[in-house]
């Protein structure tokens, strides 16, 4: 999941870079406007094609985060693909280096080109939400049963433990009980000599 993540992150640091150095002899304020419109048209149309592909599947909590990392991971694909080269073609337009006209018509090049990319998603859209769900579920599983196993492990030890207390206890107690028996077998032992010498005549004494 980390890579994944990680994965992500450089595409929209690609990305963005990309359409930054298209943009060379634009202002600043000119290039940000221009990243932020383009990343937010790709982001709305991925989603759009994202919900038709996938309308048939049950969302849950799992899916709408298998949601999340294919959005946000072909928001970035498209871009690549679509917004560097009409950066390319605008600053050319502005810069006089071509007319109206054929940055009209290299527009609809580019959209015709990002049209049939979302159409190609869209029919694999489904099967990777479900591959997604599923790398998640099985993580998600995976993580569960760790935590079972160490919580198995820690009460056999404990188990383990108090059985040992216990079984000390009673060999404890156990000897207690011996040492009382044997000390009160003396003492009766005592008693009954001096009670047999106490019985015993003087004169046989003598």
């Amino acid at each position: 999941m980390l890579i994944i993540i990680l994965f992500i992150l450089i595409l929209n640091v690609v990305s963005i870079l990309l359409m930054y150095r298209s943009l060379n002899n634009r202002n600043s304020k000119e290039k940000l406007i221009f990243i932020a419109m383009g990343i937010a048209l790709m982001y709305i149309l991925t989603s759009v094609v994202y919900w038709i592909s996938t309308r048939n599947i049950e969302m849950t909590e799992v899916s709408d985060l298998g949601k999340d990392l294919i959005i946000f991971l072909f928001v970035p694909i498209n871009g690549i693909i679509v917004l560097p080269l009409f950066a390319r073609t605008y600053c050319k337009f502005k810069d006089g280096g071509i007319s109206g006209t054929i940055l009209k018509n290299r527009g609809i090049v580019l959209g015709i080109i990002l049209l049939i990319l979302l159409i190609v998603e869209c029919s694999y859209f489904e099967n990777i939400q479900n591959q997604v769900v599923k790398m998640i579920t099985d993580r998600s599983n995976q993580v569960q049963q760790e935590t079972t196993n160490e919580l198995s492990t820690e009460q056999s030890n404990e188990i383990v433990n108090n059985a040992g207390t216990t079984n000390q206890i009673e060999v404890e107690t156990t000897n207690v009980v011996n040492d009382t028996y044997t000390n009160e077998n003396a003492e009766q032992a005592n008693t009954e000599t001096d009670n047999v010498v106490e019985a015993v005549p003087s004169n046989v004494v003598e």
